[in-house]
């Protein structure tokens, strides 16, 4: 059974950061499933292509652009490029980030300066790129990926913990900003995910598997949980919502106490 309907996004132009791997992938394919054009970008040509060539023996329309997101001079090509090849751009998801689990201790002052780099710094500049180059004018929608460390306080994150905080207060302000141009702009913070680089990088460093059991419903998400909150905020259905964060997260945001849950 499908979600959503085919033709949601026909005639849409879409660019993914981090599209060619992981999370982003799946949320590229998900909206090239419904219709949209496909921009992918990242920093690693062989992925793009990869990603791109199999995007397209699915019968998607995908093009890619090596990019790194910490240079917006780079981004500004990704934005001037897709605007060439299809003259509009309606939909942004900024998905691109980095992240490796550690302690305080074990964070670099280098370290710590990357991932804020990536994860804010470059949803900024491919936000901004976007905005000033066409969504000012034309309207559009932008979904940030979150994430739910910066809500609660988890160790071996303050790296990302203090970059995704800003990426939700960015969220927030763009909605603010962009409301008035068509645009939205929300947010979307995944918990663990199986079959993620993401929860195998902190189960091996923390040597913890994070079981399902660590939220309400007791198992861990997908990416295709994800990829349909992303592609929901995207779509008409979600055409008041702005401004918003949601954890696609199985509860595990608000079950702070982690206690057995009474099952007579």
């Amino acid at each position: 059974m499908k979600t959503f309907r085919d033709d949601i996004f026909k005639d849409k132009i879409a660019l993914v950061t981090g599209g060619a791997t992981g999370l982003g992938k799946e949320i590229a394919r998900r909206f090239g499933r419904h219709g949209a054009k496909l921009c992918i970008a990242s920093r690693k040509q062989e992925n793009l292509e990869a990603a791109c060539n199999e995007f397209q023996s699915e019968g998607l329309d995908c093009m890619w652009v090596t990019c790194d997101i910490r240079e917006p001079e780079q981004v500004e090509r990704v934005v001037s490029e897709i605007l060439a090849r299809h003259g509009r751009l309606d939909i942004l998801i900024n998905n691109a980030a980095g992240n490796f689990p550690a302690p305080i201790s074990g964070i670099s002052y280098n370290g710590f300066k990357a991932i804020v780099d990536i994860d804010l710094r470059g949803t900024y500049n491919v936000t901004k790129a976007a905005f000033e180059a066409y969504l000012k004018k034309h309207g559009g929608c932008i979904v940030n990926i979150s994430a739910p460390f910066q809500n609660l306080g988890v160790s071996w994150q303050a790296h990302v913990s203090a970059a995704k905080a800003g990426v939700d207060a960015l969220t927030r302000t763009c909605a603010v900003e962009f409301g008035p141009c068509g645009i939205r702009v929300n947010a979307v913070a995944p918990g663990g995910m199986e079959e993620t680089e993401g929860l195998a990088r902190f189960a091996e460093a923390t040597q913890d598997a994070g079981g399902g059991g660590s939220n309400p419903l007791g198992y861990l998400g997908t990416k295709g949980d994800v990829a349909n909150a992303v592609i929901f905020l995207a779509s008409d259905a979600a055409s008041y919502i702005t401004g918003q964060v949601f954890a696609v997260d199985g509860g595990a945001g608000i079950d702070m106490m982690k206690m057995p849950v009474p099952t007579e």
